[in-house]
């Protein structure tokens, strides 16, 4: 699942309604209807406030572990 799916979800399942989130990280909630929908991306700065609003932080992928010989 992608970032922007994450969010979508994280929107999803908070008790705030999107107009709420969207007025807390100073988003237009027009703008957030269309992101939520898939209609529209947001600017970075804006999906960085959106996942502050619901809490949520970034987090590198657990990688894989390198095999010996190099294969």
């Amino acid at each position: 699942m992608n970032i922007l799916d994450q969010l979508r979800d994280a929107i999803e399942a908070d008790s705030r309604t999107r107009k709420a989130i969207g007025q807390a990280a100073g988003i237009d909630p027009a703008a957030l209807h269309r992101f939520y929908w898939g209609e529209k991306g947001l600017s970075c700065e804006s999906l960085a406030r959106l996942a502050d609003v619901l809490g949520l932080e970034l987090q590198p992928k657990a990688s894989k572990p390198k095999r010996k010989g190099g294969k």
